[in-house]
């Protein structure tokens, strides 16, 4: 993947997944860094981010080999475009992911604690 702004890394557990049909196929991915948390009454997962795949090969592959609570490793790229419809509004930033592998146990999910982010925007500001 080539190294430029807009890129992306991800970990996460796969916590839903929806395929469209229209305006053009894509599979919408919700991917959460923190593992479901099944309580009765509670969103399992209540923090969490949809990615996008529109490649028709890596739609397929991903729909055969991974399930909602598998923990993933993906890379992308994200712009903001033709805007999706979803339910009452419109999704316009897309996160395409471009490439993923399986891992084999979600406990390699750690969530970094909140020191990380603010440390990763300071070292960005002094590039």
């Amino acid at each position: 993947m080539p190294r430029y702004f807009q890129s992306f890394k991800v970990f996460g557990e796969v916590a839903d997944l929806m395929l469209l049909e229209r305006p053009e196929r894509r599979l919408l991915i919700d991917i959460s860094l923190e593992p479901a948390m099944n309580e009765p009454g509670r969103n399992p997962y209540p923090r969490r981010t949809t990615f996008c795949l529109a490649d028709p090969d890596l739609m397929e592959r991903f729909l055969s080999e991974i399930s909602i609570g598998d923990a993933i490793d993906a890379e992308g790229t994200f712009a903001q475009s033709d805007y999706i419809p979803h339910r009452t509004t419109c999704i316009d930033t897309t996160f395409l992911l471009l490439d993923y592998r399986r891992l084999a146990d979600p406990e390699q999910l750690i969530p970094a604690p909140a020191e990380f982010a603010r440390d990763a925007l300071r070292r960005m500001r002094l590039h």
